[in-house]
């Protein structure tokens, strides 16, 4: 009974992938596919198993996710107002470890028992971050405001808690090709040797810990920031089991998750202005907004697609996407144009402040004022501009010149008709 409902299960995901791979035949021409029409709402997390793909449905209605048919998701959880933030298969034990909850009584660490489809509490661990398998074992960190920690097992039967963790909010931790683990709480990335951690301050929260494919999995990379100037994509350097310092590749607004292209970068932020960027992997880097189309306003996980290789999933406030041919023609390339620092100076202001830009080409330019429900109130410059350094004034107006209130304002820079930089502005009247 049991190897009947396995086989069934794997034509199941057989289905599936034929179907995506004669919709991906036929729509060579476009850069983006959207996956699973059932899942349009968000997902944060996703993995491939024996049973196919696994999908982490937050919030309400949330849970642990996947097709038992070809047009028919299952979601399980635990209570049905309580979702998944983060999920890890076990393939030989047919189990799926599952981090539940974002504040409550209920947050922590389960087993799902892919058998009998039931859940088993391992233990209450509140705001969970992640749960993930590497190679020395599953690892689920956890916390909030420095009161958290990271727990460890060998083959996921035994979890403990490592304490020198203990108090700190563990954020991500991945391993590189020597073995070497890389843990992120607050705004502290760690590397560890024999049990020896050694650290390095960075200058924000860090959301999200990559580390490159092989033949470069010695590269480290972090996404810093969660809405201020400092927010950022650095290049962790270290030398003999110590962290020397972070080499700076592109700022970008509340960047979120970390990928890998074609020996590019694709980051997926957490802003309804702009969400997935590729980016080269050098300091300074330039960088190319790819998701512009999608009408997203998050990216939060990606994994590999199941066919056509080096193709990404990638999975957004609005379901799952399927990136295609993302540099295959010439015009979708990484631009030469790139903003060099977009500031503003003074920042709180009142009554006006300046804006200062610098591009590398001419090219055209839209600079405009948006408040933080995402509508744009002014647009302070449209029209070709010299390469070079450049200053626009804004009165704290909109575009009837009427002044506007109090608050906090993003402002944005258009670089031929690609995001380049959003940043924030303070009015104090």
């Amino acid at each position: 009974m049991l190897l009947n409902e396995l086989l069934s299960k794997k034509r199941i995901v057989l289905i599936v992938i034929l179907c995506l791979f004669v919709s991906i035949l036929f729509s060579q021409i476009r850069d983006w596919e959207q996956l699973f029409q059932a899942i349009d709402r968000p997902v944060v997390d996703m993995k491939d198993s024996s049973i196919g793909l696994l999908f982490a449905l937050p919030g309400n209605g949330g849970g642990l996710a996947y097709f038992t048919e070809q047009d028919s998701l299952n979601i399980y959880s635990i209570a049905t107002n309580i979702g998944t933030v983060s999920i890890v298969p076990d393939d030989v034990n047919n189990r799926i470890f599952c981090a539940f909850g974002c504040g409550s009584n209920s947050d922590g660490l389960y087993e799902f028992d892919v058998t009998t489809q039931e859940f088993e509490l391992i233990d209450w661990y509140f705001y969970p971050h992640f749960v993930k398998k590497l190679s020395s074992g599953f690892y689920y960190g956890y916390g909030y405001n420095m009161d958290g920690g990271l727990l460890h097992t060998a083959n996921g039967e035994e979890w403990t808690e490592i304490d020198f963790f203990n108090n700190k909010d563990v954020t991500d931790i991945e391993e590189n090709g020597d073995g070497k683990l890389f843990i992120s709480a607050g705004n502290e990335i760690y590397l560890e040797n024999e049990g020896i951690y050694t650290s390095l301050t960075t200058p924000s929260l860090i959301k999200d810990i990559y580390v490159r494919d092989y033949p470069n999995d010695d590269e480290i990379y972090i996404t810093s920031g969660g809405g201020s100037y400092s927010d950022a994509v650095y290049r962790v350097e270290y030398e003999n089991n110590e962290i020397t310092g972070l080499t700076y590749i592109c700022g970008l607004f509340q960047p979120n998750k970390i990928y890998e292209y074609e020996n590019y970068l694709v980051v997926g932020c957490i802003d309804y202005f702009s969400n997935l960027f590729l980016v080269e992997p050098e300091e300074n880097g330039q960088v190319q907004e790819i998701g512009e189309e999608l009408g997203i306003e998050g990216a939060y996980c990606f994994d590999l697609a199941p066919i056509n290789t080096p193709n990404f999933m990638v999975g957004t406030d609005i379901g799952v996407f399927l990136a295609t041919h993302l540099t295959s023609t010439d015009d979708q390339q990484i631009e030469t144009v790139s903003f060099v620092d977009l500031s503003n100076y003074p920042n709180p202001f009142n009554p006006s402040t300046t804006i200062n830009f610098s591009i590398k080409n001419d090219s055209n330019i839209e600079l405009s004022i948006y408040n933080l429900k995402g509508q744009k109130i002014k647009i302070l410059a449209q029209d070709e501009f010299n390469s070079g350094e450049h200053s626009i004034m804004w009165n704290g107006d909109d575009e009837s010149n009427k002044p506007v209130s109090s608050g906090l304002y993003l402002y944005k820079l258009n670089v031929n008709g690609k995001t380049d930089a959003v940043k924030k502005c303070l009015l104090l009247k």
